[in-house]
């Protein structure tokens, strides 16, 4: 055989081993993903584009009054009521950073997945922000009742305090907690063997009174350093680990959920418009062409980046008690 044959076929036996080259796995993302919590304690609606969304922002507080007919002159006892006063909902616009992959770097590298696992990583940081607005929303709330430490009570008696707080308003509890606290439920048991007078396995009284634990862990940074915020470029907790808040889905007081959250409807042409592939949430994913703009300079890479309108309200305070700060006897 002659020297060029060999050489062609050493040539077509390395074409054929990148031909069948196989990429195993995914490269391991240790950002978890939270789980849908806020579909949990919130109900979920979408807003036509331009639509206005309002909700009640008084409470309804007139007693009920019920009175004998006076069986003389039939006369009715006649009770002036005023309406309860409504507050449009401003919708507050998300997007994520512009997040580029170089042409030179996709093209070289076996992982030709790369634009579609940005496209999820966007999805879910995206989520979990929602989720953090919702959760500091209840934490900030004047309106939402703060639950302390009993006097000599351990966590078993601060989730009971919390639970005996919101039963009037409502049942089908769910317990968010943070990491530190859904770690202390876990091993509850255990630290109190050695104090045990009576059964009070705290999973099972969890699951006796209708209270469904979820951990919201995970963590989120927003914003960049240089925009001068104070929340702003630093990684938060979705929740803090040491508190929890405990919300009663099925409320005796008021239709559904004692939450709602509603985004903005991105309608197939305005979709179109922007070049963006849109969820069933409602969030648009786009991927920019190259170049892409980087520090002023046009770059050979392809763009990333995440939009969302949303807007979320508390309708119903009484069916949410938060706990203080629960380091103490955790």
């Amino acid at each position: 055989m002659e020297n060029n044959e060999i050489l062609n076929a050493v040539a077509m036996m390395n074409g054929a081993t990148l031909r069948i080259a196989k990429l195993i796995g995914s490269p391991i993302n240790e950002q978890l993903p939270v789980p849908m919590t806020i579909s949990e304690i919130a109900d979920t609606d979408v807003a036509e584009p331009g639509e206005k969304v309002y909700y009640f922002s008084n409470r309804d507080d007139d007693p009920d009054e019920i009175y004998y007919v006076d069986t003389t002159s039939g006369v009715m006892t006649v009770v002036n009521r005023s309406p309860v006063s409504d507050t449009e909902l401003t919708f507050q616009g998300l997007n994520s950073r512009l997040e580029y992959v170089l042409v030179d770097s996709i093209l070289a590298s076996p992982d030709t997945n790369v634009l579609a696992r940005k496209k999820n990583h966007i999805a879910q940081g995206m989520d979990k922000l929602e989720l953090k607005l919702v959760l500091d929303a209840l934490v900030a709330s004047a309106d939402v009742s703060s639950i302390s430490i009993p006097s000599g009570g351990d966590l078993y008696d601060t989730i009971m305090d919390a639970k005996h707080a919101v039963e009037d308003y409502g049942d089908d509890f769910v317990l968010l907690c943070g990491s530190a606290v859904k770690e202390k439920i876990d091993t509850y048991d255990k630290d109190q063997a050695g104090s045990f007078y009576y059964r009070v396995g705290i999973k099972q009284m969890l699951k006796d009174a209708g209270v469904k634990p979820i951990k919201v862990f995970g963590t989120v940074t927003t914003g960049t350093a240089a925009d001068n915020v104070a929340d702003t470029g630093v990684e938060r907790r979705l929740l803090s680990s040491s508190t929890f808040i405990l919300v009663a889905r099925n409320s005796t007081i008021a239709d559904g959920k004692p939450l709602h959250f509603v985004r903005r409807k991105i309608s197939a042409d305005i979709a179109k418009l922007m070049g963006a592939d849109v969820d069933n949430t409602q969030r648009a994913l786009i991927v920019n062409p190259t170049p892409v703009n980087v520090s002023g300079s046009n770059t050979l890479a392809y763009g990333v980046f995440g939009y969302e309108s949303i807007i979320w309200c508390i309708k119903n305070r009484k069916a949410v008690v938060k706990s203080a700060n629960l380091a103490s006897i955790l």
